[in-house]
């Protein structure tokens, strides 16, 4: 199936096994109790703070900002990779309480100039947006339950593993002519370790932001509430897509034909109705995160998947522009096949966890080169738009937005 300016999330080289799974039970903590168990962390051996943090999960969001400042207050890698996952795990969740202000809602007339605003501001920003390249960076996070896994010879048991780092990748992102082309990595100069397969995520520049505020306009969009930024107060619409104004596609690779058969498989692929929030500028309409949320069957393979992307100020060719600073990507499957009996589009048993973090950065004008030569063989470069980035040095974007 294919769907003009859809959003993806994929699963791509998995086929399901036959097993028996035993889920894991976490803990449920806020922001604020995360705050204090990583300042009572202070002193303690990396790994043991990271065994805490695995242990844990989110009742509510925890913000860009804050994400940056707890991680400067942990020992080491493993922890911050932990945290990491932590906070991933809860960017579909609201806000803390004191987060979100008390100030009165809008009126009617100042929601429909929002709006207008919000409409505005996509059109423009797509039209305005010059081509340019910029660096993708993306680490895939998996979990693993306890799992009885029949081989060809015995039952192997699998111990539980909490969600952890299964890869990394490099992208050049280049945005040309309204439309966005991933090319494969590393990027030169970035060392890389391993390359991923798994949960693969596209749309992030391209389609998703004016993708999003088109399929809302046709749905339902209603006001969310305010948000406190570090620097000022956010506005949120929260809106709902159904499925037949949807483009928003989830994708899941391979699963088998037959109970009995993992040999002949087939594409898992659905469009799927959505849900999710608008986080604006409530002065210009300049967005500042989205998020998108697939209403999926829980009994089917893909029971949950959802998509995040925050925007900040990046400098391209001497002008400032709004553009992603990051995106978070989850998807939730089945990890075993139904029983004998079944239909196969009904699954059982614990969830399986891919998500993938993806920072954007090193934003250059995207433009070629051409030279004149004169008669005694000497030349002139000159620029015009094209296929080569300029040769000035590349400027990384401002401190991301807060949720």
């Amino acid at each position: 199936m294919k769907f003009k300016d859809a959003f993806l999330l994929l699963v791509t080289g998995l086929a399901l096994p036959t097993l028996a799974v035993k889920a894991a039970t976490l803990e449920k903590v806020t922001v604020a109790q995360l705050e204090q168990t990583v300042a009572g962390a202070q002193g303690a051996p990396d790994a043991e703070v990271a065994q805490r943090l695995v242990n844990m999960q989110l009742s509510e969001r925890l913000s860009t900002v804050k994400l940056a400042r707890l991680k400067a207050r942990l020992p080491g890698n493993k922890s911050q990779e932990a945290l990491e996952a932590l906070a991933d795990l809860s960017v579909l969740l609201d806000p803390p309480a004191n987060e979100i202000p008390t100030d009165p809602n809008p009126d009617a007339a100042a929601l429909r100039q929002m709006m207008v605003a919000i409409v505005n501001y996509v059109n423009t920003t797509v039209r305005q947006l010059p081509n340019f390249i910029a660096d993708r960076d993306t680490t895939g996070f998996e979990d693993r339950q306890a799992e009885d896994v029949q081989e060809a010879t015995a039952v192997v048991s699998y111990s539980y593993l909490p969600l952890h780092e299964v890869g990394k990748s490099s992208a050049i992102v280049t945005y040309r002519d309204r439309k966005e082309v991933v090319e494969a990595g590393p990027v030169k100069g970035r060392k890389i370790g391993t390359q991923m397969h798994g949960l693969v995520t596209a749309g992030e520049f391209g389609p998703i932001l004016s993708t999003v505020v088109g399929d809302a306009i046709k749905g339902k969009i209603t006001w969310g509430r305010w948000e406190r930024s570090t620097n000022s107060t956010e506005a949120v619409f929260k809106y709902t897509v159904p499925k037949d104004r949807s483009h928003y596609v989830v994708q899941f690779c391979c699963i088998a034909d037959d109970v009995t058969d993992n040999l002949n498989t087939h594409l898992y692929s659905e469009r799927a109705g959505y849900h999710g929030e608008i986080t604006f500028n409530p002065d210009d309409g300049a967005i500042l995160r989205i998020t998108a949320e697939a209403e999926l069957i829980p009994s089917e393979l893909v029971a949950r998947a959802g998509m995040v992307v925050e925007y900040g100020p990046v400098d391209i060719g001497g002008k400032s522009f709004i553009c992603p600073s990051k995106s978070v990507s989850l998807l939730m499957a089945h990890a075993e096949h139904p029983k004998l009996g079944m239909r196969m589009g009904v699954h059982e048993g614990a969830l399986k966890t891919y998500l993938n973090d993806v920072a954007f950065g090193q934003y250059h004008q995207f433009r070629g080169e051409a030279s004149i030569l004169t008669e005694d063989g000497s030349g002139q470069e000159l620029t015009s738009p094209g296929t080569q980035p300029t040769k000035t040095e590349p400027v990384n974007s401002a401190s991301p937005p807060t949720h």
